[in-house]
């Protein structure tokens, strides 16, 4: 549905161009960390070609330059990901294999798979960051992250976060994978994003679940029948009977469902939408991934609107918002991340990633020139009727719309909480 909307809008989209004055590779001066990438011929959407990989990084307030001495090198795998985004943007987004092994790449936790992620139709640049950190800010892994500059076989590409992949391990999802009922992570995800991957559909809501981390090949028989039959007991318990919180971690479930209201994400329960769990574990929800049509950046369903709830209708959120131990639950956690100073820390990210950015966004947006047009899936500015022209001005955009929605939010949430208990009510006198 959103992918579709997506691709329909694109059609009438103006193609962006590359400005006659967008920094080369041979001129650039950065401010971020340069990810420099050589390849022998265009990359692919699957299998990875072989390339090679260099970072350069001289340290804060350092200027980085192609030609400069790497602070890291290493023979890599290289292929396009993303699904909307290869289709629609010419910015696309990379997945990378270290062949040489592991390494912390930027300070980063060790690992040899990363993504190379492309904010393109999010204007601010930093909307899936700024989700990754206030994730990890309420005590919840998400993936960590590096803004960065691309160039790409000689071609500046403008900016990129460095970003863990969403996989098990340390310094990833940390679970006990010891037996069968401990070591996976799970993806709900579309109908069209599903297709030609091993899936399994779950028994009520039949909504496609793709095997992540380890991937189907890699289950055994007996693991998969199991996995499969966690999550649809689970289902049955939510949707026909009772006791489903025997199945989920539901500390995860409140925070994550929180999450995706706070930031009104148009793909949340829909898509990118990840589980997790461990040996003598209830179902965890998360890690977060993929806000680019969040937080104020969409103009397709309940998330083009700041005001009202995101999940009502989405699959499991449509019966977890009925139950009154969660929405009570809720908005309890709500409260206490409230008291903790949650707003104050959305708007200090979003301050340092400003300050972090204001030069690279310059080039960024010289390279690929669509401030001021649009690009599915922009709202139109609602002061203006137009699409905004600055990037300063897209990021007061976040701040103030970050800011309406927790006051919302405080007035919504208590709400969803009494309905769903008058709602219980009403059931429990039509049985008696």
């Amino acid at each position: 549905m959103i992918a579709a909307s997506l691709a329909l809008a694109a059609l009438t989209a103006p193609a962006p161009q590359a400005a006659s004055t967008a920094p080369t590779a041979k001129s650039l001066r950065a401010s971020l960390p340069l990810v420099v990438v050589d390849t022998p011929r265009r990359i692919p959407d699957e299998p990875k070609i072989a390339g090679r990989l260099r970072i350069v990084d001289n340290g804060p307030g350092a200027r980085n330059r192609v030609r400069d001495r790497a602070a890291f090198r290493d023979r890599i795998g290289i292929e396009m990901r993303g699904y909307s985004s290869q289709q629609l943007f010419p910015k696309k987004q990379y997945a990378v294999e270290l062949r040489d092994g592991d390494a912390a790449l930027l300070g980063l936790p060790e690992d040899d798979d990363w993504v190379l992620a492309a904010p393109y139709n999010d204007k601010s640049l930093m909307r899936n960051v700024l989700a990754f950190r206030t994730a990890r800010s309420i005590g919840r892994y998400a993936p960590h992250t590096r803004f960065v500059e691309l160039v790409l076989n000689g071609d500046y590409r403008g900016v990129y976060a460095l970003t863990q992949r969403i996989e098990l391990g340390k310094g990833r999802v940390e679970v006990d994978e010891d037996g069968v009922t401990g070591g996976y992570i799970l993806e709900i995800t579309s109908p069209n994003q599903s297709r030609g991957e091993r899936r399994f559909l779950p028994p009520v809501t039949r909504r496609p679940i793709l095997y992540t981390d380890p991937d189907r090949d890699e289950l055994s028989g007996r693991e998969t029948r199991w996995i499969r039959g966690w999550v649809g007991r689970f289902e049955r318990a939510l949707y026909r009977g009772g006791g489903w919180r025997r199945y989920v971690d539901v500390p995860s479930a409140v925070d994550y469902v929180l999450l995706q209201e706070l930031l009104k994400n148009e793909d949340g329960f829909y898509s990118s939408t990840y589980l997790h769990k461990g040996r003598g574990a209830g179902l965890a929800f998360g890690p977060v991934w993929d806000f680019d049509v969040a937080m104020g950046n969409s103009a397709h369903g309940r998330s083009r609107h700041l005001r009202g709830l995101m999940l009502p209708e989405r699959t499991w959120t449509e019966r977890l918002y009925r139950k009154p131990a969660f929405t009570r639950q809720m908005a309890r956690r709500w409260r206490e991340l409230r008291r903790e100073g949650l707003q104050r820390r959305v708007m200090r990210a979003i301050s340092a990633m400003t300050r972090e950015l204001r030069g690279p966004a310059g080039r960024n947006f010289k390279r690929w020139r669509i401030l001021g047009r649009y690009v599915p899936s922009n709202p139109r500015d609602p002061r203006t009727g137009g699409y905004r022209t600055s990037w300063r001005s897209e990021v007061a955009f976040l701040r103030s719309w970050m800011r309406r929605r927790i006051a919302w939010l405080d007035r919504g949430l208590p709400r969803l909480a009494a309905s769903a208990r008058a709602a219980s009510a009403t059931t429990r006198a039509r049985t008696r």
